[in-house]
């Protein structure tokens, strides 16, 4: 295979990227989508970060503090039983997908992208398949376009590989769901629907996912997210020319995704899945960085405090061919240093985000709304609170996690107030690993309490009581 430029059509216009040959194997990086969509590296980049439909802030104060979005249902074949599951995970290619490496950086889960119409990704994904259920990684099948984009229900002949694919991966026990190509427009929303429907006639039990870039405007989701189960969201904003918290990056995700929670409570859907930025490379004009730690961890736990994230996908384990410009190294040090240790805190409350999400009444000095300007952007967003909170309770441990970020520029004194608790408090500590210190809580009545610390500019709080 050779190197190839080829032009990426995006709603900004055209942009041409070179990817270079990773073996003989079809390039995983083309999504053949005939013209639905494409999901060529970093398309949702450009989407999120050069100029588009500017849309005005939604002004309006939260009606909530905290969301009560629905979490991602694991389907379990052998008992016919769903569960609550907490995704913790990597986009990754077909053939080059790393499931060892992605298991052993703390992640529980991986998509498989680009699931096409190739005489070989039938034995490819039924080997990826079968280590990720030995390692306890779930995977979401990422159908593209060349799959779920020609379907017409009733029409057996524009179903194509999906009987099959659903007759091979259906009941493996390392199933999560189906992805329905990758951020398809408006447009797609017939066959979109179509496709996810066939998905369920034909026996299917897992549910259906579909990514949305964050300048995607309500009207066109509800479109698109008329038969499908898990609402996912993708906007990656860190771009070399920006400093670090840069409010372009920043505070113009958050603002993002305080509308997107909004829209995916109101209607019903599931996930609210965080699908961030874990990239950092140039991809035809634009010169985009890997995130600072900092920046990673906020951009994790604010959307799970503030905009009700039920699970975090990163966009994309890939260090090869152009990635990186044959120095993986930068990639790894990212991969260990700065995605690992959140990922591994992330599954420290994976059980509590799975089956004591939201619970108890938590409210604080600053639920009130940023007075940050938010840069202009296409599609909804909205001002977020100055402090993002969430309690969890994981009733087998016997523990809870009080999440807290701060999403201001300047420092925060902080006072939250906790009540109407599922059991009470054994000890008044609240102690925060991540910063190495313990704060004391304030009983102010029955099953009432008050914490009081100081977080700094973009500060995480990640308390654990007991």
């Amino acid at each position: 295979m050779q190197a190839e430029d080829f032009e990426l059509i995006t709603y900004h216009g055209p942009i041409t990227l070179r990817l270079e040959p990773l073996n003989t194997k079809p390039d995983m990086t083309r999504n053949t989508s005939s013209g639905l969509g494409r999901r060529e590296f970093l398309a949702a980049s450009m989407a999120a970060t050069l100029s588009g439909p500017v849309v005005a802030a939604d002004k309006t104060p939260p009606k909530r503090s905290s969301y009560s979005i629905k979490p991602v249902q694991a389907w379990d074949p052998v008992k016919d039983t769903f569960s609550p599951f907490f995704p913790i995970g990597w986009y990754s290619f077909g053939p080059s997908a790393r499931i060892e490496e992605i298991a052993e950086n703390g992640a529980n889960s991986a998509l498989y992208a680009g699931l096409g119409i190739e005489g070989w990704h039938k034995p490819d994904t039924l080997k990826r398949l079968d280590v990720a259920h030995k390692l306890g990684i779930k995977v979401v099948l990422g159908l593209d376009g060349s799959v779920v984009g020609k379907v017409v229900l009733g029409q057996p002949k524009t179903y194509g590989v999906i009987p099959e694919y659903v007759k091979t991966f259906n009941r493996h026990p390392a199933t999560l769901g189906w992805q329905l190509g990758d951020e398809f427009s408006e447009g797609a929303a017939p066959r979109i629907n179509d496709a996810a429907e066939l998905l369920k006639k034909l026996g299917s039990r897992h549910p259906t996912w579909q990514v949305h870039p964050h300048t995607w405007g309500h009207k066109a989701v509800r479109k698109l997210m008329a038969r499908t189960d898990v609402c996912t969201f993708d906007g990656y904003t860190y771009l070399e020319t920006l400093g670090e918290f840069h409010t372009h990056s920043s505070a113009r995700v958050l603002a993002w995704q305080q509308a997107k929670a909004d829209l995916i409570q109101a209607e019903g859907w599931a996930g609210n899945i965080n699908v961030t930025q874990a990239v950092g490379c140039q991809c035809g004009t634009a010169k985009f960085r890997f995130p600072t730690a900092r920046e990673y961890r906020w951009n994790v736990f604010s959307a799970i405090a503030t905009a009700g994230a039920r699970g975090t996908m990163n966009w994309i384990y890939a260090y090869w061919g152009g990635f990186y410009d044959k120095d993986p190294k930068r990639f790894f040090k990212f991969r260990d240093e700065v995605v690992k240790p959140v990922n591994l805190e992330q599954r420290m409350i994976a059980r509590a985000m799975e089956t004591g999400y939201n619970v108890g009444e938590v409210r604080s000095n600053h639920d009130t709304l940023t007075k940050t300007a938010i840069p202009p952007a296409g599609g909804g967003h909205r001002p977020y609170n100055s402090l993002g909170h969430i309690l969890l309770h994981d009733a087998k441990a016997g523990k809870y996690f009080l999440l807290a970020t701060n999403n201001e520029a300047t420092s925060l004194e902080i006072t939250l107030s906790l009540s109407k608790l599922p059991t009470d408090l054994k000890s008044l500590d609240a102690r925060d690993e991540h910063r190495k210190q313990t704060v004391k809580l304030q009983r102010s009545g029955p099953q009432q309490f008050t914490l009081r610390d100081k977080l700094p500019p973009y500060g995480v709080a990640f308390y654990v009581l007991s």
